[in-house]
């Protein structure tokens, strides 16, 4: 027994030699890179850059940074693509904040990791800091496309107005640029912001051709601009036949009802057909009177429930040609999914398929749909709304009157 507790003596003793031995080796090499940062018994690490920034661009990045209290710094090192590539920048000092503000050209497209170093006269480095930065190029160019035309004229009173189409915004479109010669045969040059649905063109040439092209941002701190390739199109100039009468009924100004409820506000419209989900006045709803005046309306909240897939329409049979719907609407407020629309048949289509099963379409905000039939057709024309509300807030839209046109192009 005592033979055995002084081996096993041993063994701890010699296991115990061995991790002080490994120790010490790891403290000499510990040591070895210590001293490599030290000079008469200091650690002398090179101020790092501070208060970095790096704003993506296409196949570049701007870095920013600042030179603070260090003087000793000459020389700045910028490593990406895993330290394959760098970039080194002589550092003249000044006895105040210096600022480093650099384009770093040839970046591969995706997101990049940098490591940025400082160094002294004497080759003692900083700490490293690390910072990452997002570069595009053909990629994020490919995803993007020109803002669409809903339509664009110039009336009979020379006035030419384009109805652009919406847009995702999370593309980071920010503009569409429009190029076009004015009545004194000048070229001029407007960017057109991108929530301007609907622009007059000031002077505008009539029977001329713009181009344009859609601007995007890739992210907020992007330094470069990306465009669309620019199209071209023809303006044409028009004149209109009120055609109402001949088509439609009821349009109003003050429209009438065929019945009212008993508060003698909410009502069920004449002429027009009108969805259940807008009847959301127990029963009632299309038709509203205001101060003793009827207006075509959408509304849901302040104790009506929403309105999904509600419609307005008429149906009718039109002859082959062009034609426009406007409308005066005197009160709404925003939020909701709110369209004009024309479709082919007997119904307009529901919200979700506005886009995709109307003849043509437009928000409702417009106040204005164009379109054109290649033959004679029965249609129906109006309007489709999804609107949600509280006890206390609501969405509404009042149509006070409805005017249809024959188009002529002069």
């Amino acid at each position: 027994m005592k033979n055995n507790i002084k081996k096993l003596n041993k063994e701890l003793l010699f296991a115990t030699l061995a991790i002080l031995l490994v120790g010490i080796i790891s403290s000499c090499a510990k040591m070895d890179d210590y001293k490599k940062f030290t000079k008469g018994g200091e650690i002398s690490y090179t101020g790092k850059l501070d208060s970095i920034k790096i704003n993506s661009g296409r196949y570049r990045v701007l870095l920013n940074g600042l030179f603070l209290a260090d003087p000793k710094v000459k020389k700045c090192v910028i490593y990406w693509n895993n330290k394959v590539d760098s970039l080194v920048l002589p550092v003249t000092r000044t006895d105040k904040v210096d600022t480093l503000k650099i384009f770093i050209n040839n970046i591969t497209e995706g997101v990049q990791n940098f490591v940025i170093y400082t160094y002294d006269a004497a080759g003692n480095k900083s700490i490293p800091v690390y910072k990452t930065g997002r570069v595009y190029g053909d990629r994020y160019q490919s995803t993007l496309s020109n803002r669409g035309i809903n339509s664009a004229f110039t009336n009979e009173s020379g006035v030419s107005t384009i109805e652009w189409g919406g847009m995702d915004r999370v593309s980071g479109v920010f503009a569409t640029e429009m190029v076009y010669t004015d009545n004194a045969n000048a070229e001029k040059t407007v960017r057109i912001p991108i929530d301007v649905n609907n622009y007059t063109i000031p002077n505008f040439k009539e029977k001329g051709t713009i181009k344009f092209r859609t601007l995007f941002l890739p992210d907020s701190l992007s330094v470069d601009t990306f465009y669309t390739a620019y199209e071209n199109m023809y303006i044409p100039k028009f004149s209109k036949v009120d055609i109402t009468s001949t088509y439609l009924k009821n349009v109003g100004p003050n429209v009438t009802y065929s019945s009212i409820n008993s508060a003698n506000r909410w009502g069920i419209l004449n002429d027009w057909i009108t969805s259940t989900s807008v009847k959301n006045a127990s029963g009632f709803g299309g038709y509203e009177k205001r101060s003793n005046v009827g207006f075509i309306s959408l509304e849901a909240g302040w104790g009506l429930p929403n309105v999904t897939d509600g419609k307005i329409y008429q149906t009718i049979n039109l002859p082959a040609g062009s034609y426009r719907m406007e409308i005066v609407m005197n009160d709404f407020n925003a939020g909701g999914s709110r369209y004009m629309s024309v479709a082919e048949g007997t119904t307009i289509p529901n919200v979700a398929s506005i886009t995709s099963s109307s003849i043509a379409f437009s928000n409702l905000e417009s106040k204005t749909l164009n379109f054109n039939l290649d033959q004679a057709k029965q249609v129906s024309l109006g309007f489709a709304a999804t609107l949600t509300g509280t006890s206390s807030t609501g969405m509404y839209a009042k149509i006070a009157s409805v005017k249809l046109y024959k188009i002529t192009y002069l």
